[in-house]
């Protein structure tokens, strides 16, 4: 369950080097365009984790409930 923590932590920080990134005033168009979409990417691969996090509980405790 570890890696699921620690592959959000990381996206979380990429987020955030991206956002201060387009906060600068001195990139061009295209850089902006490419930060905005890695920035888009960033937020789907975090939802992604978050689901695939929540299935594994899931799994986790169906297995836990069909033990007993």
């Amino acid at each position: 369950m570890m890696h699921y923590e620690r592959v959000a932590s990381d996206l979380w920080q990429a987020e955030k080097t991206i956002k201060m990134a387009l906060k600068a005033a001195d990139d061009s168009e295209t850089e902006k365009a490419a930060l905005k979409e890695s920035l888009e990417l960033i937020q789907q691969a975090s939802k992604k984790c978050q689901l695939a996090q929540k299935d594994s509980i899931q799994k986790i405790f169906t297995q836990g409930m069909n033990l007993q």
